[in-house]
């Protein structure tokens, strides 16, 4: 009663975004109030108690959107945790998201950490750690458009959305490229430009923050800006580890879009450029066989080197020029993978795609694959996210994991059994995070039809949950969308 008395005291507040003439980036944005169980204590141990499970059994018995709750797992973490923690996921809340303490931890520890602050880590936002006072706060992120930048890289730095404008630079007509590596080239020439201008953009909100923002309850609480008698913002702070970063968005999306270029016009020479063009010029209106032929190219997700192995260099590239960048206050840039609901606005602003994707529908969200693709099970989708990522760069950090599964599928103390033993694969595979919508596509379409029979239905959406019937039909369908596996 404690417990859901404090949870009720948390909802209560209720912030209004309201930006007149602007796309939806944050729809049914949560207030962070964050709460971590699990995971291990500053020497090592595991960190499970009598609370970690009260906490879950509140969830349970008091489905609330707030307070946000994380659980972290670790090799070491006990049947009867991990059992709790699918039993609540179970209730089709998309609580608790988990977090793996094998990617984290080290991560961490190649940052700076020493092994008891890396120990220590809470969860915050939607899938960003923080350490004790150590971490000083990172200015808000750039989101880059993926999509946006394929477009460019594909008309000579130019969007149709924006009149056919020159945004990025020229890298000249496509028709003329000799083979996929032309493609490839052309986009890394676009994505640096891009980037210049973004760390640009992330140094200035930097040294613009301590002009204009002060924390004086959160410094006091710090004891690093306390022994440097600093505020948190005016940084930077002495001894205090900079963990700067942006996201990529519409990973998915540009992995397939390039697979398709690089299968149909370089190597099985079913179109040539001009017909592929011709194609997304027209928004595949009257060009449904081609559109076939992209939809059917090779997909990430699949657990397909063909499509992962392009994965893998996208997030190289852009590791690699994080690498070679630092913030205001000399820490490191990451590369993460958290949309948010930005990769439906984002979305609205970029023509026709490679993979089959029509103009102006949504990019494909965060790490996940592109919405309905991955078609050979939840394993299989995993195992394309882990061929992808880069381990050759520190440089790196939140990896934002959508999984959909049916209830049928978990039903019962055998459905706990395995969703536990999907976890613990997670947890040997090295991922950062994975969070689950345990729902049927037709209860989520019955609840667009019908409001007011589905008030109390809540779905997670990014690094949070809210109510399904309050979010834009927008988004919306782009949950449907999503594949729901069974095992």
């Amino acid at each position: 009663m404690l417990l859901e008395s404090l949870w009720l005291g948390m909802a209560r507040n209720t912030e209004v975004y309201f930006q007149p003439g602007k796309f939806s980036y944050t729809d049914g944005y949560a207030h962070w109030e964050a709460t971590t169980i699990g995971g291990q204590t500053k020497d090592g141990k595991d960190a499970t108690n009598d609370l970690s499970y009260l906490m879950l059994q509140s969830k349970r018995e008091f489905p609330l959107n707030y307070p946000d709750l994380s659980a972290r797992v670790h090799s070491r973490t006990p049947d009867s945790f991990l059992y709790a923690i699918c039993e609540t996921i179970k209730e089709g809340t998309g609580f608790p998201k988990v977090f793996f303490d094998e990617e984290i931890i080290p991560s961490l520890l190649a940052k700076g950490a020493t092994a008891e602050e890396a120990n220590d880590y809470c969860i915050v936002g939607c899938t960003e750690v923080k350490m004790l006072n150590r971490d000083a706060v990172a200015t808000g992120c750039a989101w880059v458009n993926l999509g946006a930048i394929l477009e460019m890289a594909l008309h000579d730095g130019r969007m149709k959305a924006y009149n056919n404008q020159q945004i990025g630079i020229s890298t000249g007509d496509p028709r003329t490229f000799s083979g996929y590596e032309d493609v490839w080239n052309a986009f890394c020439l676009q994505a640096k430009h891009i980037m210049k201008h973004t760390f640009i953009q992330q140094y200035l909100a930097d040294t613009l923050k301590s002009k204009h923002i002060a924390a004086p309850m959160f410094s006091m609480l710090h004891d690093l800006c306390m022994k440097d008698c600093k505020d948190i913002h005016d940084g930077p702070v002495k001894d205090a580890v900079y963990l700067g970063f942006f996201d990529i968005m519409g990973f998915g999306t540009l992995i397939d879009s390039l697979a398709a270029i690089k299968k149909l016009v370089f190597d099985d020479k079913r179109l040539t450029m001009d017909e592929l063009l011709e194609a997304l010029d027209a928004n595949f209106e009257g060009k449904e066989a081609i559109r076939q032929m992209c939809l059917n190219a090779p997909k990430y997700g699949n657990n397909d080197p063909y499509a992962d192995t392009i994965g893998h260099d996208i997030e190289e590239l852009f590791a690699r020029l994080a690498h070679n960048h630092k913030t205001a206050f000399g820490g490191e840039l990451d590369v993460r993978y958290v949309s948010i609901t930005s990769h439906v606005p984002l979305g609205m602003v970029v023509g026709a795609t490679p993979d089959g994707r029509k103009a102006f529908e949504p990019l494909s969200e965060s790490i996940s694959p592109s919405q309905g693709v991955d078609t050979k099970g939840p394993t299989a989708t995993l195992t394309s996210i882990a061929n992808t990522k880069c381990s050759a760069y520190k440089e790196r950090a939140a990896r934002l994991l959508n999984m959909k599964l049916t209830p049928a599928s978990v039903a019962g103390g055998e459905g706990s059994k395995k969703l536990m033993s999907l976890l613990r694969t997670i947890c040997d595979m090295k991922m950062w995070h994975v969070q689950f919508n345990i729902i049927n596509k037709e209860t989520l379409i019955a609840a667009q039809k019908n409001p007011e029979k589905y008030k109390n239905l809540l779905v997670r959406v990014a690094g949070y949950s809210a109510y399904f019937v309050d979010l834009t039909p927008g988004l919306q369908n782009e949950i449907i969308r999503r594949t729901a596996h069974s095992f």
